[in-house]
């Protein structure tokens, strides 16, 4: 295979355009460019890899990003329409559809997400149906112009996936409602909920020639779906390995996941010290963690693939290498902290996201305030306020991960983002070069002229300042400016780590991480520091999801454009349903949403949490967080994390040879407390298959691992996803009523289900 598809973006101020782009005679006497060469070339490469005639060393994935070649195809039929009847239907009907869902389950004791797999399936069976049995002579065509292709079929998932979650701004906007008494106007809310996702679609717009075109930029996470996507729609259904592997195992999977799940709980978490000693809390401390808070699961095994996932088969060897060695260190940190006693460890729960007082209470925060703000001589009647130790901890590795990502990303991508950067100087005339055998095969449709971007960016800065004020926040306009700033910044750090490595551990640590600025700049007001976070972390969040969903346009050749247009039309419909069903939940079930415990049907937990989360930071920051506070080391953990990767890059000036560039301290110290929640018993499994699969069956079985690694990683969350979506509702009581199966020595419901003493909170 030529070189050139190995070929990094590069920028060369000797050359102009012109010049880079050669052009030399075809035979026929068609001027061809040595990228459409390459492309050409590639496809060569990909045909012999579909017949099973290249060698063993041609199917060996060496580097992370050969994946985005050798297992994707970079074929393409710009002349299969995406914008049908078809699309707008299925797309408008998956996107209410998941918007709706959501929205309810934000207000639900239990938790229910729609997630993407679910929807692709659900949208390939639809979309063939629609195909079979619409009518498609004459006035009909435009109705059912043939097959259903891929460009539709991806087309409707961008755009349902981004209307199906509960956005941010719904927290906010229902806190504000619920504990506040402010009600904010439709028009306000709907603009808060447009215009703070559509900040982060301008990030993304700004920064996609840099990590979406490239193909070292090959967004991990998405290849799986992409393959899946090609899969379903390229290879003949009866006769491909590849289909007949995926609805096997989506088969076995869908039958498989009830057992676990529902009627033999325990194997979601095998641990041999909890059921030799179910009464010792060491035991369930360390080896614990079948149960939400419950202890690190260290030796435990598990056997649902709910809890597993597929991020194991699919993330490249060097992320999962460095994730491991945090992990490793997560549990020396947790038990060292705990039963070393540092900040009163013992004192609090081993694992706990609450606020406590003194005595080991949960800390009563409403009463700090006073017409919505810190109230000082209700602090004193209080006394102060601590966390459990283990979420301290939690708190200092993830400022250490962020000032440590400033340091790694600037050093080992400056030679990608400086080109980048120059692009933006208005005299400057060589544009950014980018060599990609996906990108050739775009050239042919419109491309996303830069301004629009910069016209969208201005527009929700606009919207952004105008809901803030209406809203009557708190927040400063200067405030808000600069957390957009600080915003667009880490957008840009974090997109190339998840866009090169997978690396995506940083939505929670960057949520803590603006609530802590916005204390800083507005103390003592949590509404502002609700808006803070709202403005800082969301966009960021939403820059990522779309710079991904533009390369999985990119690999399944859906014209930007089209991207564009679906990402914007699910922002809408997603903000209206999202309000809408918030109002009308709110307006019914007051008094449910404010109670403690709520009732079978709805629940305030979330709200409940996020408004605890606003007030302890926006109300208690200076005397937690303070130069005398128990909690100093917080933020000064920040300007520490960005010295902490100089021993690597030292130590790779020494060695060049050695490897140490493979070494990622943000991802390091993001997992070095990783364990600190949730449920962690599928944290050992996950580490053994992502080894046996991205070292062991990659080296030794290069075919297998190209042709079916990551068509096996959909089927098993494509089975397991839509089995769980029915079993919300057949039997964990999403539909009103929970139906447990009966008690049993494999669902013992009096202790944990990894037969561990119950945890304490």
């Amino acid at each position: 295979m030529t070189d050139a598809v190995n070929t990094l973006p590069e920028f060369d101020e000797k050359q102009s355009a012109s010049d880079i782009s050669l052009e030399k005679k075809g035979v026929d006497g068609a001027e061809v460019t040595d990228d459409a060469i390459m492309a050409k070339e590639v496809e060569e490469f990909e045909e012999r890899l579909q017949n099973d005639e290249a060698t063993e060393d041609e199917y060996r994935v060496q580097e992370a990003y050969e994946v985005a070649i050798k297992v994707l195809s970079t074929r393409d039929d710009p002349e299969l329409p995406s914008l049908t009847f078809r699309t707008f239907f299925l797309g408008l009907g998956f996107s209410a559809f998941g918007a709706v869902l959501a929205q309810i389950y934000y207000f639900k004791p239990q938790t229910l997400l729609v997630s993407t797999l679910f929807l692709l399936v659900l949208s390939y069976w639809f979309g063939n149906a629609m195909a079979i049995l619409l009518p498609s002579k004459g006035i009909f065509r435009w109705i059912n112009p043939g097959p259903f292709n891929i460009k539709e079929h991806v087309a409707i998932i961008i755009m349902s996936s981004t209307a199906a979650v509960s956005a941010t701004a719904i927290q906010v906007i229902s806190v504000q409602d619920l504990y506040y008494n402010h009600k904010l106007n439709a028009g306000l809310a709907i603009f808060t909920l447009i215009g703070s996702q559509l900040l982060g679609y301008g990030y993304a717009g700004l920064l996609q020639d840099m990590l979406v075109k490239p193909t070292k930029c090959f967004w991990p996470s998405t290849i799986s779906t992409a393959n899946l996507f090609q899969a379903l729609h390229y290879d003949n259904q009866m006769t491909s390995k590849r289909v007949r592997l995926f609805w096997t195992v989506f088969c076995v999977m869908f039958v498989w996941e009830i057992i676990p799940q529902w009627i033999f709980p325990l194997l979601t978490g095998i641990s041999i010290f909890c059921l030799a000693n179910n009464h010792s809390t060491v035991f369930r401390n360390v080896f614990g963690g079948a149960s939400n808070n419950e202890g690190m699961g260290l030796l435990s095994w598990c056997f649902d693939w709910n809890l597993i996932g597929s991020d194991c088969l699919f993330s490249p060897l060097w992320l999962q290498i460095n994730q491991d060695i945090g992990i490793f260190l997560t549990y020396i940190l947790m038990a060292g902290v705990y039963y070393g006693n540092l900040w009163r460890a013992k004192d609090f729960p081993f694992m706990s996201q609450a606020i406590f007082a003194e005595d080991g209470s949960q800390y009563n925060q409403t009463a700090l305030l006073t017409d919505g703000k810190f109230d000082p001589a209700k602090y004193e009647q209080l006394g102060p306020a601590f966390f459990s130790a283990t979420n301290a901890l939690y708190l200092m590795t993830s400022n250490l991960s962020l000032g440590a990502t400033v340091t790694h990303v600037f050093f080992w991508h400056w030679q990608d983002i400086k080109p980048f950067l120059k692009t933006f100087n208005p005299w400057n005339k060589t544009p950014l070069v980018v060599h990609d055998p996906h990108y050739e095969k775009m050239k042919v449709y419109k491309q996303i002229p830069r301004w629009w971007y910069f016209v969208l960016l201005a527009a929700a800065y606009a919207i952004a300042q105008a809901t803030n004020y209406g809203g009557h926040s708190g927040l400063p306009w200067w405030a808000l400016t600069v957390i957009l700033l600080i915003s667009l910044t880490l957008s840009l750090l974090f997109s190339t780590l998840a866009a090169t490595i997978g690396f995506k551990e940083f939505n929670s640590s960057a949520n803590g991480f603006y609530q802590m600025i916005t204390a800083y700049m507005v103390p003592g007001q949590p509404i502002a520091n609700m808006y803070g976070a709202l403005y800082g972390q969301h966009p960021q969040g939403q820059c990522i999801a779309m710079l991904s969903d533009l390369k999985l346009g990119q690999y399944c050749k859906l014209a930007p454009r089209v991207t564009f247009a679906m990402q914007i039309l699910g922002t809408v419909v997603g903000a209206i349903l999202n309000y809408i069903m918030m109002v009308t939940i709110i307006d019914s079930n007051r008094d449910a949403l404010l109670s403690i415990s709520g009732t079978r049907l709805w629940s305030g937990q979330n709200a409940q949490s996020y408004n605890s989360n606003a007030i302890s930071w926006g109300g208690l920051a200076p005397q937690m967080f303070g130069p005398h506070a128990i909690y100093h080391m917080v933020p000064i953990c920040l300007a520490i994390g960005v010295f902490l990767p100089l021993p690597f890059i030292a130590a790779w000036y020494f060695w060049p040879k050695a490897g140490f560039e493979n070494f990622s301290t943000p991802i390091i110290l993001q997992y070095s407390c990783f364990l600190s929640v949730g449920i962690n018993t599928s944290v050992n499994p996950a580490m053994v298959i992502g080894l046996f699969s991205q070292w062991w069956v990659r080296t030794r079985y290069p075919r297998w691992f190209t042709k079916y690694n990551y068509i096996m990683a959909a089927a098993l969350d494509g089975g397991t996803q839509v089995i769980s979506f029915i079993l919300n509702f057949a039997v964990f009581g999403a539909s009103g009523t929970a139906h447990n199966f009966p008690n049993w020595w494999g669902n013992d419901l009096s202790l944990s289900a990894d037969r561990c003493a119950l945890p304490d909170n």
